[in-house]
């Protein structure tokens, strides 16, 4: 039985009334229960000087957050379809240190001053290393204590082992190709006061840009050659 009541001015039935209750009830456990809709976090504001500049950077944003997840498969896959460009220049860069202890200890050793030396050296360099030190000719006979060995002679020696070293691992084919006397340390005759290699393996002589540093206990040299 429905019963009719009068509701500003209208007659509402009972049914209606009791739909409306109904649907209040469960409107408001339906909102006590889910805790209300979160507040949106507002992103940060974009410093940009224009509008496309502000689109630019929305999309590389956009862009981050889908890569972002994964960024290690992200470079493998870039390494691997893009083709690297080979290096522009026919270059090849040795370098070489040494332990200036290593080299004092190997010329005081017994009769070894000259065979180091001649191991090393070639002709010509023997000849500036005796007039710059002041050393005869024949050096340390079998029956003779070494002669003694200034720190100087150490460090001009290890500077030219190590730039014969560099100079060999800048070669067009690797520090197995050639020799320590194929290699030649000197002063540049064109670039005045600056050291140089020269390759004398050959037909033509090379020259190689070189750069040699003393630091303490350790020489440095650095070569640049044509490969």
């Amino acid at each position: 039985m429905v019963v009719y009541y009068q509701l500003a001015g209208k007659q509402v039935g009972s049914h209606v009334l009791a739909m409306g209750v109904l649907g209040s009830l469960f409107g408001g456990v339906y909102l006590a229960t889910r805790g209300g809709s979160q507040p949106k976090q507002a992103a940060p504001p974009i410093q940009a000087s224009s509008k496309d500049e502000e689109t630019f950077i929305q999309y590389v944003l956009c862009s981050s957050s889908f890569t972002s997840a994964d960024p290690s498969s992200q470079l493998q896959s870039t390494v691997t379809t893009m083709k690297p460009l080979p290096f522009p220049l026919a270059l090849n860069i040795g370098t070489d240190i040494v332990h200036l202890p290593r080299i004092t200890r190997l010329i005081h050793r017994r009769d070894y001053l000259t065979r180091f030396t001649r191991r090393i050296l070639n002709d010509h360099e023997q000849h500036d290393f005796r007039t710059r030190f002041a050393l005869p000719a024949a050096m340390n006979s079998p029956n003779q204590r070494p002669l003694p060995s200034s720190t100087d002679m150490a460090r001009w020696l290890a500077g030219r082992f190590a730039a014969k070293e560099a100079a060999r691992k800048a070669a067009p084919n690797g520090a197995a190709s050639l020799g320590w006397k194929d290699v030649m340390v000197r002063v540049s005759e064109t670039d005045t006061g600056r050291p140089e290699v020269v390759y004398l393996d050959g037909e033509t002589a090379r020259i190689g840009k070189l750069s040699i540093s003393h630091d303490g206990d350790y020489v440095v040299a650095t070569v640049l050659a044509a490969g």
